[in-house]
């Protein structure tokens, strides 16, 4: 197992390579074209071809970079679900961080073209990588990846729990995510997991994140009273409060930036419920 991690500019993302005895198998990129470059060089150390990229999730710092990281030939997979949304959204990504990364931001993405269903298995490079899907959750399409060499497993879970920095809340599945996580704190149990962001830890990391989703919910839902959006001034009231419950955490801009998304989550649940 080897990792790269981005700096603070690439917001901390992980990219992951499994060597076997033969090849390299990449679990998801970098948001930049500089940390691309780096990872790509960091694979050329180790002398072994790219044999497949797996994407966990549609969100750029996971899949910008692959075209600089491996070539047209090397197979990118993914779940149906994760490929629809990177296809439907990376222009509108492009377009909304462009200005703000400049040259950091690839002029060009890659869809993954290797459909996986969920459960299914690939056999690549000397081991056993098998998807799971789980809907929506951080992301539109959150899945997460079993890979298994001889006697050892080890899974990959993209952003289904952060660690050491905030979340991104932004596509406010805050419900969904933290039922799925609820479900996946057995599922993933005795496991060694590898995040999209932060160190390797065990069904710990998704217990935490749980805790991290509940707060940020409690926060908002404080804040909003009647309304689906919260004020500058309640925006920066919930980035206080979260920083007082995950001090030190990096990218803090994060918190305010889901709000809107979460405020809506919720007063849509109010208005089904009847309140």
């Amino acid at each position: 197992m080897h990792t790269f991690t981005a700096g603070e500019n690439g917001i901390f993302v992980n990219g992951y390579l499994v060597e076997t005895a033969e090849a390299v198998v990449l679990i998801d990129s970098t948001l930049l074209v500089s940390d691309a470059r780096a990872l790509k060089e960091k694979i050329a150390q180790l002398g072994k071809p790219v044999v497949g990229a797996f994407v966990t999730h549609p969100h750029p710092d996971h899949f910008n970079g692959l075209p600089y990281v491996v070539s047209e030939e090397t197979p990118v997979y993914s779940t149906a679900a994760v490929a629809k949304v990177i296809a439907d959204s990376a222009d509108a990504k492009r377009a909304q961080w462009g200005p703000t990364y400049g040259a950091e931001w690839p002029d060009r993405y890659r869809v993954p073209e290797t459909l996986v269903e969920s459960g299914s298995a690939v056999e690549i490079g000397g081991v056993r990588v098998t998807v799971h899907e789980v809907g929506p959750g951080e992301s539109h399409a959150d899945s997460w990846i079993l890979v298994r060499g001889g006697e050892q497993r080890v899974a990959f879970i993209g952003d289904l729990a952060f660690g050491g920095v905030h979340s991104y809340m932004t596509d406010g599945h805050s419900t969904e995510w933290l039922a799925a996580l609820e479900r996946l704190g057995t599922e993933l149990a005795g496991l060694t997991l590898y995040p999209g962001h932060g160190p390797a830890g065990d069904a710990g990391l998704l217990a935490a994140q749980r805790k991290y989703l509940v707060m940020y919910r409690e926060a908002v839902e404080r804040l909003r009273g009647q309304a689906d959006s919260l004020t500058e001034e309640q925006k920066g009231e919930l980035a206080a409060r979260m920083a007082e419950f995950e001090p030190g955490a990096g990218l803090g801009w994060l918190v305010p930036l889901g709000a809107d998304p979460v405020a809506a989550e919720l007063a849509a649940a109010a208005t089904a419920d009847g309140e």
